[in-house]
């Protein structure tokens, strides 16, 4: 059945009024709605628009926070993982360094062992005046000498009073000490060790070792047998009347009593520079620092040599005084 074209026509026109009549509506609403609302209406209205905006540029930036805040517990999960392999690879390490530590403990007893052993063996022959000759005639002596200068070096660096009398480092020491004194107690060591040069840094050194808090009684009185052996020669006497610290390194020996052992040795040494002084002037001048009093106490000593050595040093010193 066919539609009916002036119905149609008719709710056409009807749609067009409407929609002209909403236009207008709104259009008078949009003129009416700024007089009925109040300006602080308008105002907060404003500011909401306002807030939404920040509120949407805030929500931006906490989401870019929370993708920096997950990169970050990335990052810090790694950093983390990193250290605990650091960390495990640190604690190997110090057992290794720990077991590396332990053997060169072990080995360097072992060496000074079998040096203190060698030079031992060395110490016994030196009492041959042959074996004296051997040893200075022979291609290894400045290589000696040399080891000998280093290794007191070292003890005097590391000796802080506490090292044990038995342990193997000061029996090296001492048995070198040993041969040293040995060959110093020859007229053809004592030539060569003053006109070599080692002559000098030995006797510093073996000042040093009397100043001391060494622990061994027995090496100062090896020290002292040699520095007196040095002395039995006009110019190794000169050499050790010049070094400083000598006297006051003997009285400090002679000024202790649980030193009585190297009272003898140290007295000795005294009278061979008290009984030069007429002759050297740095023997003059070091007796003129040795104390008449502290000697005479030994005049009294219950063994017989110290107190003849005692007697000549102060029949020494007074002659020294009285001359003009």
């Amino acid at each position: 059945m066919d539609e009916n074209p002036q119905a149609s026509s008719t709710e056409d026109a009807a749609a067009d009024l409407m929609l002209e009549q909403i236009t207008k509506q709104v259009k008078n609403m949009k003129e009416h709605l700024p007089k009925v609302l109040s300006p602080d209406v308008v105002a907060g209205y404003s500011k909401v628009l306002d807030l939404e905006d920040e509120c949407n540029s805030l929500r931006h930036s906490v989401n870019d926070y929370k993708q920096r805040e997950a990169q970050l517990a990335r990052s810090c999960e790694s950093l983390m993982a990193s250290t605990e392999r650091d960390k495990q690879e640190f604690f190997q390490l110090k057992g290794e360094v720990a077991s590396l530590n332990e053997l060169i403990t072990e080995q360097a007893s072992f060496c000074s062992t079998v040096g203190a052993t060698t030079c031992n063996l060395l110490w016994k022959m030196s009492h041959c005046a042959g074996a004296v000759d051997s040893i200075l005639t022979g291609n290894m002596l400045i290589s000696f000498l040399q080891l000998a200068n280093s290794s007191l070096d070292g003890f005097i660096e590391s000796c802080h009073g506490l090292i044990s009398e038995e342990s193997a480092e000061v029996n090296f020491i001492m048995a070198l000490c040993g041969v040293l004194t040995n060959i110093f107690a020859t007229s053809s060591g004592r030539d060569y060790l003053m006109t070599s040069g080692f002559g000098l840094s030995l006797t510093d050194q073996y000042i040093s070792i009397l100043s001391k808090d060494v622990k061994s009684e027995r090496l100062k009185n090896i020290v002292l047998m040699a520095i007196y052996n040095i002395s039995i020669s006009q110019k190794g006497l000169e050499m050790v009347a010049s070094r400083p610290g000598l006297v006051s390194s003997l009285t400090q020996i002679l000024t202790c009593a649980s030193a009585s052992g190297n009272h003898l040795q140290a007295l000795r040494l005294l009278q061979s520079i008290v009984a030069e002084g007429q002759t050297s002037r740095s023997a003059n001048d070091i007796t003129s620092q040795i104390s008449p009093k502290l000697v005479q106490r030994f005049l009294k000593d219950s063994n017989f040599e110290v107190r003849a050595v005692a007697r000549d040093i102060v029949q020494d010193l007074s002659s020294l005084q009285h001359e003009p």
